[in-house]
């Protein structure tokens, strides 16, 4: 299995780029496709005006989208026209309760999705619906990058965050292709309850799965030292210098992690890293 076709998606003509870079940089690695959405977003919402400025400001709201969506276009091909990749660039303008089925059917015919955080100062509601609809409705691998992070071609370690969950071994298996190319995988299990399955050999089949691919792969158990999951796994990363790590995604609901906190939520908060995530 490789990767070889990639799709991320931009809708902010300051966004900072790191999505896209980071994109760009394994494309010309593996030898991938990379499919750049341009995405003008018409945030209006017909139902809040009043009945006499409605058309006014839904037309005033439709330029500024598509005037958006033009600036992003010119900024992704300038950079993308000095690249030595297969690549193409699709420019939309859609109204907000449109992104997320007009995703959903764009990204399920990819193998992996390179998106910016979703949450941050600088990130709007528009993030996350992107990284969730790919997640859930495309039912493709994301990999989110932080601000000024650079592609890692041969990395050190991997980190795996493993709960024994489908979602993680989802990750896993979409993951693979990663684990051949790093010198270590490093698979973390996090307070393992005493009553898994394989609570005699934690991580254990993991591993052989891992192996079988012809990577390396250790296993540590670790007990939560900080205030959560995301932070050990965190911590456990810089400290085997990691290059990025590879978890599922809301083991909970989203609502209960939206409400209450989870694992998903606290790590994209937080992370300096790239993280694969699947469910």
């Amino acid at each position: 299995m490789a990767y070889r076709s990639i799709t991320t998606v931009m809708h902010d003509p300051d966004d900072s780029g790191a999505a896209l870079d980071w994109a760009i940089a394994a494309c010309r690695i593996w030898g991938a496709h990379l499919n750049v959405v341009c995405a003008g977003v018409d945030q209006s919402d017909p139902g809040y005006y009043y009945a006499g400025v409605q058309a006014i400001a839904i037309q005033e709201n439709l330029s500024l989208a598509q005037d958006a969506a033009q600036r992003i276009e010119d900024r992704v091909k300038s950079r993308l026209a000095v690249e030595n990749i297969l690549w193409d660039c699709e420019t939309v303008t859609v109204m907000l309760n449109g992104l997320e089925p007009f995703i959903a059917d764009h990204s399920r015919f990819f193998d992996l999705a390179v998106l910016p955080l979703p949450y941050g100062e600088t990130r709007r509601r528009t993030d996350v619906t992107v990284f969730e609809t790919c997640l859930f409705g495309g039912d493709i691998p994301v990999i989110v990058v932080p601000d000024k992070v650079v592609f890692d071609a041969n990395p050190e370690t991997i980190l795996v965050g493993w709960d024994d969950g489908a979602e993680a071994l989802s990750a896993c298996r979409a993951a693979l292709p990663l684990f051949a190319t790093a010198q270590a995988t490093d698979i973390c299990i996090i307070n393992p309850p005493a009553d898994r399955a394989d609570r005699s050999d934690p991580g254990g089949r993991l591993a052989q799965m891992i192996a079988r691919h012809g990577a390396a792969a250790s296993i540590t158990v670790a007990t939560k030292r900080g205030d959560s999951v995301a932070s050990e796994l965190l911590r456990r990363a810089v400290e085997r210098g990691a290059s990025m790590i590879v978890m599922g995604a809301y083991g909970h609901s989203r609502l209960r992690e939206a409400m209450l906190g989870g694992a998903t939520r606290d790590i994209l908060q937080t992370t300096t890293l790239p993280i694969m995530m699947a469910h």
